[in-house]
């Protein structure tokens, strides 16, 4: 390499390279300003490239990153980050197992409760026969009268996120066998899939999405649900830089302490902000899309990223190790 240019890949899926255009090409000006050349590489060619300096893998698979890991390149994200962060439940439980105790005894994520796509498939069969009492992961909150959610472990961007009402009898203006046969319709989106039941925090469509560049906060963008309470730019959300406040810092701080030992690169952490404006974990957006924060801020998060990435201890100690190499050999030593 002879002290040229760091070479960085970015692996995507096909169809994904090409809905990220731009994207890529930020990376591309960002890198030729700081001494590396970004490179596309599509997801079904990686392994039959050459090795590079570093990778930025945005798959979502995890494969990706250990194929790399095995080989001693830097990943981002690595193998764990990219199962955990793409799995829901696992995010959750991550989480669980390392965040502090003060933080745990709080309402810190809605209560969940895991249904497997086995699971999903006897609801099927149950609801066509309109008995919903056998739905026992829902009975509290048919009991109780409070709305709830249920999504897809991987899912991303408020895809397959769907929201129910309880049955209320006569007063709902339509029969339990209506109500069930529209529940299993609703469904079908998440059929064959593991999903996580949840409670629907009450916090008018409203959630904080938490950049994160080379784990630290970077940018909290608000974001505002257009007559839904998904609050997704995809869907139609309005969005906007959000000054968090010193309590809330401290507060995201702790989350960002539970990935102590893991480099978070670009990523995302969203909380949900509850009535009494608490703030309540949604998910990890591993492979967070910046474009609200290009549209709503003047901030260049690209850019930004791009400078952290070649100050990266574990990128520049394996090409600084490549170069003494590559020095010793033409020196004969």
């Amino acid at each position: 390499m002879g002290g040229g240019h760091m070479k960085a890949y970015l692996v995507y899926h096909r169809e994904e390279a090409v809905k990220n255009q731009g994207f890529l090409n930020l990376f591309r000006e960002a890198g030729g300003e700081c001494g590396m050349d970004f490179s596309y590489v599509p997801y079904d060619a990686y392994k039959q490239r050459e090795l590079p300096d570093f990778v930025l893998n945005r798959t979502r698979d995890r494969e990706v990153s250990r194929w790399y890991e095995e080989r001693r390149v830097p990943v981002f994200h690595s193998s764990f980050l990219t199962e955990i962060g793409n799995h829901k439940g696992k995010t959750l439980a991550f989480l669980r197992g390392r965040l502090p105790e003060k933080i745990l005894r709080t309402k810190w994520a809605p209560e969940t409760l895991a249904v497997s796509k086995e699971r999903l498939a006897q609801w099927q069969s149950v609801l066509a026969a309109g008995d919903l009492e056998a739905l026992h992961e829902v009975r509290r909150f048919q009991e109780e009268g409070e709305p709830f959610v249920m999504k897809s472990v991987d899912g991303h961007g408020g895809s397959e996120v769907l929201s129910f009402v309880p049955f209320s009898g006569a007063d709902s203006g339509i029969t339990l066998q209506q109500y069930c046969l529209d529940f299993n319709r609703r469904l079908g989106v998440l059929f064959g899939k593991d999903c996580l039941l949840q409670e629907m925090v009450s916090g008018s469509g409203r959630d904080i999405r938490v950049y994160v560049v080379g784990n630290r906060i970077y940018q909290a963008m608000l974001r505002q649900g257009q007559g839904d309470f998904r609050s997704n730019a995809s869907l139609g959300g309005r969005a906007g830089a959000y000054s968090l406040s010193e309590s809330e810092k401290e507060y995201i701080g702790q989350f960002l302490q539970a990935f102590e030992g893991e480099v978070l690169g670009l990523a995302g952490l969203d909380f949900i902000i509850a009535d009494d404006g608490r703030l309540i974990f949604n998910e990890l957006e591993e492979m967070a899309g910046c474009r609200m924060i290009y549209q709503n801020t003047g901030r260049d998060i690209v850019r930004d990223y791009v400078m952290w990435l070649r100050d990266c201890p574990q990128i520049t100690g394996r090409v600084n190790k490549i170069h003494l190499a590559e020095m010793e050999d033409s020196n004969g030593i």
